[in-house]
C-alpha cells in the first residue's frame, strides 16, 4: 500500500501530501469522535445516568430515615423523661389550675428547647389517650388530632412514623407543603394515665427532600409501606394512596422507575419518563451529525486555506535562497505576512548580514590586535619605571640622610606594589590593613599628623579574604570629606557577626553630611563622579562588592550634619560562586 502511495504523483509532491494529510486529520478524528461519543453517552444515560439516579433515590431515603430517627429522638426528651412524663400525668388527673399552669409552662418550655435543638421538629403536641383532644401544644393546632387518620409508613416499638400528610396547624393554607410527624403512646401505671405524643417535621423538611432538581427532569415520589402499600404519591391520579404497588405498575414504555429499601423494609420509590433517554441520545445524535458537517465542510476550508498558507510561502522561501545564491548583492528585504515565515526569512536576512560584519570585524581585530600588544607593552613599562624610580630616589635620601623622604617614599612604593596588584584580585584582611595603614601614614606626612586612625580587627577576621581596594576608598572619603578641623579621628572596625558575616566599618567624627550628600557619594550606574586620592572611588567599591558578593549587598553611609559619617560593609566570609577567579 505505501509502494502505491510513493510512486503516486499526488504524494511525492508537498500540495498533494497536505491534502491527503489534512482530508485524513479531519475526517478521521471526526468519525472516531463520533463513534466513541456516541458508545460513551449511550453507556452514561444506560448505566452511569441510571447508577447516579439510583444513588440520589438512597440519598432521599437516607433522608427520611434521618426526619423520623430526628423526631424519634425529639419525643424521647418528653416520652422518656420521668419528670416531664410525671408532670404531664398530673396535668391529666389534677384540677388545680395554679399547678396545671406551671406544668403547662414548664412542658411549653421543654418543647420550645426541642424545637431550638431539633433541625426537624415543628408541631409538637400532647394529647388525651382516650378522645385525642390536643391538651398541650407549642403552636396553635386543631382540637382533636388523631394519628390514625394519617398513612403509616412504618410502625416500630409502639411508634407510629407517619407518610406526608397535611399538617394540624390551626391556621394551614392549603399551599402549605405536607408534613411527616410522629405518634407514640405514653402510659403511667403509677398514676394510671396514658396521653399521646404527637410530634410533625417542619414545613421544609419534604420540599428539601423531594425537589426533583438533582434528577433534571420531573420525577414521581412514591412512598411504601412494609407490605407494599402506597403511603405517599406526589402524583395521586396516576399512584393514588393506598394502592398497592408493583413494579408492573411502572414497566409501561414511558415510565422508569427507581427504588431503595430501608432496614425496616419501608421503600422510596422515584418514577420517571423512560423516553427522555431515548429523547437525549435522538437529540444527541442528530446534533452531532449536524455538527459533523459542518465541520467536514470547514475543515475542508480550512485545508484549502492552509495549503494557500504555507505552500506559497515555501515558494517565495525557495526563489529567495535562489536568489541569493546567485547574486552576492544584498536585495531588499521580502515580507510574506505570516510571523513565522517572516521570522525564519528575516534570520536569514540577518545571518547573510552577519556573515559581511563578521568578516570586516575581523579584519578590524586582527588591526586592533596588534594596537593592543603595543598598549600592553607601554602599560607594563610605565608602572615598573616608576617603581624602579622611586627605588633610585629612596637610595639617594638614604645616602643624603633625608628620613623623612625616605619613610615617604617607602610607603608610597608599597602602596605602588600594592596597586599593581601580583597578589591578584583578592587579599586577605590582613593586607587590606597593612595597605590602608601605609596609605594613612602617607597622608600623616601630607597632613602633618593632622588626624587620628584606630584600627581594631578581630583576629578571627584577619584571614578573611576580600577584594581588593575596599577599605581604602572608604578611608579616602572620610579623609577628604569628612574633616575641616585638626582633631579628626578615623577609626576602622572588622570583625564577625553572629551569623558569620564580615562586618566592616569606617567612620570618623567629622562634618557629616545632608541626605542629598549622602546620595550624591554613590550615584546611580552610568553617572559621573570625581575622583580622589588614588582615583578608587565609592562607586567603584560598590561595584565591586555586588558583583562579586550579589546585588543584595553593598555600601551603607549613616551620616549627619555636624555629628560625623559611618560608612559599614557587610558581606559572607566567602565571595559568590563562579567569581573567585574573575
Amino acid at each position: 500500500m505505501m509502494t502505491i502511495w510513493n510512486k503516486s504523483a499526488l504524494w511525492r509532491t508537498l500540495k498533494g501530501r497536505m491534502i491527503v494529510i489534512l482530508l485524513l486529520s479531519s475526517i478521521a478524528p471526526l468519525a472516531l469522535l463520533g463513534i466513541i461519543s456516541y458508545s460513551s453517552f449511550h453507556s452514561f444515560l444506560q448505566n452511569t445516568l441510571k447508577n447516579a439516579i439510583q444513588e440520589n433515590v438512597k440519598k432521599d431515603l437516607i433522608g427520611i430515615d434521618n426526619i423520623f430517627k430526628n423526631m424519634n429522638f425529639a419525643s424521647q426528651q418528653i416520652a422518656l423523661d420521668m419528670e416531664i412524663s410525671s408532670k404531664i400525668s398530673t396535668y391529666l388527673t389534677t384540677d388545680d389550675i395554679l399547678e396545671k399552669k406551671q406544668i403547662r409552662l414548664d412542658v411549653q418550655k421543654r418543647m420550645a428547647l426541642i424545637n431550638y435543638s431539633s433541625p426537624h421538629a415543628g408541631i409538637i403536641a400532647i394529647l388525651d389517650g382516650s378522645d385525642k383532644k390536643v391538651v398541650l401544644n407549642n403552636s396553635p393546632v386543631v382540637d382533636v388530632i388523631d394519628p390514625d387518620l394519617h398513612p403509616v409508613v412504618v410502625k416500630v416499638n409502639g411508634i407510629g412514623y407517619h407518610a406526608p400528610h397535611p399538617s394540624a396547624n390551626k391556621y394551614r393554607e392549603e399551599t402549605e407543603p405536607l408534613v411527616f410527624s410522629l405518634s407514640r403512646k405514653v402510659t403511667d401505671y403509677q398514676k394510671n394515665t396514658s396521653y399521646y405524643l404527637y410530634l410533625e417535621s417542619n414545613f421544609r423538611s419534604l420540599p428539601q427532600l423531594f425537589n426533583g432538581q438533582h434528577y433534571g427532569e420531573p420525577v414521581t415520589h412514591l412512598l411504601l409501606n412494609p407490605d407494599g402499600m402506597v403511603v405517599y404519591s406526589s402524583d395521586t391520579g396516576r399512584f393514588p394512596v393506598g394502592s398497592e404497588w408493583t413494579p408492573e405498575s411502572a414497566s409501561r414504555k414511558d415510565f422508569m422507575h427507581f427504588e431503595a429499601v430501608s432496614d425496616q423494609q419501608w421503600r422510596t420509590v422515584v418514577v420517571m419518563e423512560g423516553e427522555a433517554f431515548s429523547a437525549e441520545v435522538n437529540a444527541w445524535f442528530y446534533k452531532f451529525v449536524m455538527i459533523v458537517l459542518f465541520a467536514l465542510a470547514l475543515c475542508l476550508l480550512l485545508a484549502f486555506v492552509a495549503w494557500r498558507s504555507i505552500y506559497r510561502p515555501l515558494q517565495v522561501f525557495r526563489k529567495e535562497i535562489e536568489r541569493m545564491g546567485e547574486q552576492q548583492a544584498i536585495r531588499s528585504r521580502k515580507l510574506l505576512h505570516l510571523s513565522e515565515f517572516d521570522d525564519v526569512l528575516g534570520r536569514f536576512y540577518e545571518m547573510r548580514t552577519r556573515v559581511y560584519d563578521l568578516v570586516r570585524e575581523i579584519e578590524r581585530r586582527e588591526q586592533a590586535r596588534s594596537r593592543f600588544e603595543v598598549e600592553k607593552l607601554r602599560y607594563q613599562i610605565n608602572p615598573h619605571f616608576i617603581h624602579n624610580t622611586l627605588n633610585t630616589v629612596q637610595v639617594i635620601a638614604k645616602i643624603q640622610k633625608q628620613d623623612e623622604i625616605v619613610r615617604l617614599i617607602t610607603y608610597f612604593t608599597r602602596i605602588l606594589h600594592y596597586n599593581l596588584g601580583k597578589e591578584g584580585a583578592f587579599v586577605q584582611v590582613r593586607q587590606e590593613i597593612a595597605n590602608l595603614k601605609d596609605y594613612i601614614a602617607l597622608q600623616q606626612i601630607r597632613y602633618n599628623h593632622a588626624f587620628q586612625m584606630k584600627v581594631q580587627v578581630d583576629p578571627d577576621v584577619e584571614g578573611v579574604t576580600v577584594p581588593r581596594f575596599i577599605l581604602q576608598p572608604l578611608v579616602e572619603n572620610a579623609l577628604y570629606h569628612g574633616f575641616k578641623n585638626d582633631e579628626g579621628v578615623i577609626t576602622v572596625l572588622a570583625c564577625r557577626e553572629a551569623d558569620g558575616h564580615i562586618r566592616i566599618e569606617v567612620a570618623d567624627n567629622g562634618v557629616g553630611m545632608s541626605g542629598e550628600q549622602v546620595a550624591a557619594l554613590l550615584p546611580e550606574q552610568g553617572e559621573s563622579r570625581g575622583r580622589s586620592g588614588m582615583g578608587i572611588g565609592l562607586p567603584f567599591v560598590q561595584q565591586l562588592i555586588k558583583s562579586y558578593y550579589g546585588n543584595e549587598y553593598g555600601i551603607q553611609i549613616e551620616s549627619e550634619p555636624g555629628r560625623g559619617t559611618t560608612l559599614t560593609i557587610r558581606v559572607p566570609d566567602r565571595v559568590k560562586e563562579g567569581t573567585a577567579d574573575d
